[in-house]
């Protein structure tokens, strides 16, 4: 992703979460007196958001994995929304009734997050409370005249560090910080009173191929509390996931747990209620799958979870997302972008939709058919050498001579010893055509191989060919015609400049050639250099597409300085706008 458009999502994250934290405000009585202010003042300040979402693609629900994006600078991210039944249900008496402080709480958390450098991750989280309705509307408690149905929460901000990778080390290692800022609504248990701090190692391994485990423990730094009897603030918190591959490659079901235990010396004592643990239980399906695209990787979220009768757990939690998350699918989720996976019913991945690189070791002998000769490496005595009906039961190609060439390759199969990539025996060659003495009517001068009586040894050419090599030149029959002002060769030349490739390319001897432009004098000589210079690279490059080797061949415009022709009639400067071919290599008996 480029710095413009970091920069551009980054503003429309901006944009949208502004405006959702300005409608989540409550709004202000116009009518509010002395004793509603009052109210609203004596509501503690206390973030009772218990369910914090870990929001960086490697992570489970709330606990925080150790790998992290390898693409720098890919923005990701996505919301959960989450109903919380009865998250403060201790029983504050009253003259008339016992009733729980928070009866119903719906959340939802709209996050961003963004991978730097391979090793850290930062992101933001914004949650916002939808609805929340309490059982508390006698008018001496303060959350008659304080509580709204809805508001805003602290704002968080996340920042990841890799310390161990999980792809080379047995355990990935991370530490993450999480800073939450006041910015909570008024009159509701949303907000801090003062800017919070947690601190969390994450411990991550594989105990086999089909799972990833990480375990959290951290420590939140926070002011005390007393909410509601209650006394709240400093606590360790231990945490832990598991995500485990559901019988798809695309589905993983993930179980997450979390608790927190305060520390506050001043409180002598601590009770379970203070002491919140929640179980959560969720499938995530990944349902955009890709390898370079911007959108790999969404993945809708759903489950449930249960609480410990505590302050912040709630009886029952429902839980729905949609956010970039790695799915594992039985493998390590750093190749989650493959279409290839290791799953809980297939025990090895497809090797047509998977990369080589990415086939366990243990799978690759059992499904992989390097030559295609249709027995398994595991199996096959000659892996890389097979070919179909060619070969013996041990998957090897049959070798009569034992000259290494196998017998469908070999032109002289009952000829062993010291032989040539043909499988028949090496013996003198003079000129290097490949064409043994014994066999060769011209054993000084090599054979050119243009299709035309190639067997006999000597030079020569086809009467009916387009091209031929003499005189240090490869001759063209015809002209190289190109667009008018232009480099573009014309379709129908095609077949010309195809002819002197397969000319170069089985004439190997040959050596070196010079692709010479050339252009009649009208115009201005500048642009007749460099047009002529134009045209011999745009030849040039054609015959390298076509099979010859790039540093045989060199390109020259020389313009309208060599002309073969008048200038002055029509035919002739036809002529001279001409595309010529200079051997370089060429023995000098044929240059004569």
């Amino acid at each position: 992703m480029n710095f413009r458009r970091l920069i551009t999502l980054l503003g429309m994250a901006c944009m949208l979460l502004l405006p959702l934290a300005a409608q989540a405000q409550p709004q202000q009585d116009p009518n509010l007196n002395v004793e509603t202010d009052r109210m609203i003042r004596s509501v503690p300040k206390y973030n009772l958001q218990f369910w914090r979402p870990a929001p960086n693609p490697g992570d489970y629900l709330t606990t925080y994995g150790s790998m992290i994006d390898r693409e720098h600078w890919r923005l990701t991210g996505g919301f959960y929304l989450n109903y919380a039944h009865m998250p403060m249900d201790i029983a504050y008496s009253t003259e008339k009734s016992d009733k729980a402080v928070i009866k119903n709480q719906t959340f939802m958390d709209l996050y961003l997050s963004l991978s730097l450098f391979g090793w850290v991750e930062a992101a933001v989280s914004m949650p916002f409370v939808l609805y929340e309705s309490t059982d508390f509307w006698d008018t001496g408690f303060p959350l008659h005249k304080a509580h709204s149905a809805s508001g805003v929460g602290d704002l968080r901000i996340v920042v990841k560090g890799k310390i161990l990778d999980l792809g080379k080390y047995p355990v990935g290692l991370a530490l993450i910080g999480d800073l939450s800022t006041p910015t909570g609504s008024k009159g509701m248990l949303m907000s801090d009173e003062t800017v919070t701090f947690t601190l969390n190692a994450a411990l991550e391994f594989n105990p086999w191929d089909k799972a990833r485990m990480s375990v959290n423990i951290g420590y939140r730094f926070r002011p005390q509390r007393d909410v509601y009897g209650f006394t709240l603030g400093k606590a360790f918190i231990l945490a832990g996931a598991a995500s485990i591959p559901f019988f798809h490659p695309d589905l993983d079901f993930i179980a997450d747990f979390r608790g927190e235990i305060a520390t506050e010396p001043d409180d002598k004592n601590l009770t379970l209620d203070e002491r919140p643990f929640e179980a959560d239980f969720a499938f995530r399906y990944r349902f955009l799958r890709g390898t370079t695209e911007w959108w790999r990787g969404l993945a809708l979220t759903a489950g449930v979870g249960v609480g410990l009768d505590a302050v912040g757990s709630p009886d029952v939690r429902a839980i729905l997302g949609l956010n970039f998350h790695w799915v594992n699918g039985g493998l390590l989720g750093l190749d989650y972008e493959y279409g290839g996976y290791i799953t809980a019913v297939d025990p090895c991945p497809d090797p047509e939709l998977t990369p080589p690189s990415q086939i366990p070791e243990r799978c690759r002998n059992v499904i992989v058919d390097s030559d295609g000769d249709t027995i398994p490496d595991k199996d096959d005595k000659c892996p890389f050498a097979g070919r179909v009906g060619y070969i013996d039961e041990f998957g090897c190609s049959p070798d009569r001579d034992g000259d290494t060439v196998p017998d469908y390759m070999d032109l002289c199969p009952d000829e062993g010893g010291r032989v040539d990539k043909n499988g028949c025996p090496i013996t003198m060659d003079t000129d290097g055509d490949t064409i043994p003495d014994v066999r060769d009517a011209c054993p000084k001068e090599p054979e050119t191989f243009n299709g035309y009586e190639d067997e006999d040894g000597c030079p020569d050419s086809d009467p009916d060919a387009l091209v031929e090599l003499s005189a240090g030149k490869i001759n063209i029959k015809e002209q190289v015609f190109f667009e008018t002002a232009k480099a573009v060769i014309k379709s129908e030349s095609f077949e010309l400049l195809d002819q002197v490739a397969k000319l170069l390319v089985d004439n190997p001897h040959v050596g070196n050639v010079t692709v010479e432009g050339h252009t009649d004098s009208r115009g201005k000589y500048k642009y007749n250099v460099k047009l002529s210079q134009d045209r011999a690279e745009s030849v040039m490059k054609y015959l390298i597409k076509r099979g010859v080797a790039a540093d045989r061949l060199n390109a020259i415009g020389y313009g309208p300085d060599r002309p073969i022709d008048t200038n002055d009639t029509a035919d002739g400067r036809a002529r001279n706008r001409r595309v010529e071919f200079v051997v370089l290599g060429l023995p000098d008996e044929q240059k004569k």
